[in-house]
């Protein structure tokens, strides 16, 4: 689940300190266009990498450095190792530097579009709604800090990055894939504290970073904005609306109780009475066993709960 990630790493950190210019700007290729007399840019594969007197900064994602590309988030267990890795190759101790940003992201294949979900997830207490193109949506919250944005949630048809990228397999393109990312631009002022490195490996900050990225999502007032959202609906014909009417009003009222109010006014025979709640208790055993349309709020929250889910018995497994 871990994505982008962004480090910061000062020479008067490491027990021996070395002179990044000279021992890390030789691993890395330089970009030429970009660097100055007084900062160094370049890059590892597709993470960005930058010197600036005895600062480093890498930043980058994290699962496409390990796996060619970020479709399907790493597990906790691969973390340390993609870590260690990006290390050797750079020649310094990053379990040292400081977290800056932490990206946690997942893609679900989904049944419809992606873009088709998008206006479903309507409101976020404190957040920022913003429609940057029809197929992605952010909620944004600012931070008190100069630094600005501090956590950012973001919803997106992966497939349309994918489409303009030639590093994915293309049996991905054919199907939907809506992408959940929490931004957390700001480290130190979400979790009050300082983030080194080496608690990426911590399986008690991964589960409160997991925690974290479904509580948020479970936040969002979801809106459900069309009859499919609650019922199978078939309306070809005068026969086909009235079921469908009829399906609607028993799975959004308790129609048994409205019987009930009905017979102690008077307004229904005991024998009309009996033959409408045979009726209620025929519509509800047949919307059970047509199994009805899944609503896609409802598809959406089971794929995100079962990825929460498996992360949390990831975690259990390791211990």
């Amino acid at each position: 689940m871990y994505d982008t990630i962004h480090l910061i790493l000062k020479e008067n950190d490491l027990d021996i300190p070395i002179s990044f210019k000279e021992e890390v700007a030789c691993n890395i290729e330089i970009d030429e266009k970009k660097s100055t007399i007084s900062k160094i840019y370049g890059h590892i594969d597709n993470m960005s990498v930058m010197i600036t007197g005895k600062t480093l900064s890498v930043i980058g994602s994290l699962t496409s450095y390990t796996k060619g590309n970020n479709i399907k988030g790493m597990v906790f267990s691969e973390v340390k190792k993609a870590i260690e890795s990006l290390s050797k190759t750079l020649n310094v101790p990053l379990e040292k530097a400081k977290v800056k940003r932490i990206d946690i992201a997942q893609t679900f294949t989904m049944q419809f579009e992606p873009r088709l979900y998008l206006p479903k997830l309507y409101y976020l207490s404190g957040f920022s709604r913003s429609n940057i193109s029809g197929t992605s949506l952010y909620f944004g919250k600012e931070s008190k800090r100069k630094s600005g944005e501090n956590l950012q949630l973001l919803f997106y048809d992966k497939n349309a990055e994918l489409r303009n990228s030639d590093g994915y397999p293309l049996v991905q393109k054919s199907r939907n894939l809506l992408r959940y990312e929490l931004r957390i631009k700001n480290v130190k002022y979400t979790f009050k504290r300082k983030i080194r490195c080496l608690e990426l490996f911590s399986e008690d900050f991964y589960r409160e970073l997991i925690n974290l990225w479904y509580s948020m999502y479970k936040s969002i007032e979801k809106r459900l904005e069309s009859l499919e959202d609650y019922c199978e609906i078939k309306l070809n014909g005068k026969k086909d609306l009235y079921e469908t009417c009829l399906r609607l009003c028993v799975m959004a009222f308790n129609m048994e109780e409205e019987v009930e109010i009905a017979s102690k006014k008077g307004k229904v025979t005991a024998q009309n009475k009996s033959n409408v709640l045979k009726k209620i208790k025929e519509i509800k055993e047949e919307l059970r066993k047509k199994h009805p349309i899944l609503s896609m709020i409802d598809e959406l929250n089971k794929k995100i709960k079962k990825e929460y889910e498996e992360q949390i018995k990831g975690l259990e497994k390791e211990a």
